[in-house]
C-alpha cells in the first residue's frame, strides 16, 4: 500500500471516528479538544499522516488507536465506559517497561482474587 492510499485511509477513518461522537464538523472537534484546526483538518483531509496525533485522537473519539491507524479490529475503544481514570492507567500501563507491566499484573490478578473469593464467600448460603 503506498503512503498515500493509507494516509487517504487514516483520514476517511479520522472522519468516521468524529462523526460516530456526533461532531458535524471538523471544526467543531477541533474546537472542543483544543486542537488546532488547519492541522486537524489536513488530518481528516488526508493532506498529512495522523501518527503523531493518532493517540490524541483515538482517545479523544473513544476509539482504538489500531484501528484509526490501520483499520485493524474494531473502532470501539476497549476502554469505551470505563472511568477516565481506569484508561488513563491501562494506557500508561501499555506504555511501561515489560517488568513494570509484570508487576502490577501481579498484584492486581492477586487483588482481584482476594475481591472474587470474598465476594464468592458472601453469597454462598450457609446450611
Amino acid at each position: 500500500m503506498t503512503d498515500v492510499t493509507r494516509v487517504d485511509k487514516q483520514a476517511a477513518r479520522l472522519r468516521e471516528a468524529r462523526k460516530m461522537r456526533n461532531f458535524a464538523t471538523a471544526k467543531d472537534a477541533a474546537l472542543r479538544f483544543g486542537w488546532n484546526y488547519n492541522t486537524y483538518s489536513q488530518h481528516e483531509r488526508g493532506h498529512s499522516g495522523i501518527t503523531r496525533a493518532a493517540k490524541d485522537y483515538a482517545r479523544a473519539f473513544k476509539v482504538s488507536e489500531a484501528w484509526l491507524l490501520t483499520g485493524e479490529g474494531s473502532p470501539e475503544d476497549a476502554f469505551a465506559g470505563q472511568s477516565e481514570e481506569l484508561r488513563e492507567v491501562f494506557t500508561r500501563l501499555a506504555d511501561a517497561p515489560p517488568a513494570v507491566q509484570a508487576r502490577v499484573l501481579s498484584v492486581a490478578k492477586a487483588l482481584l482474587e482476594d475481591y472474587e473469593q470474598s465476594r464468592n464467600t458472601a453469597t454462598t448460603p450457609t446450611s
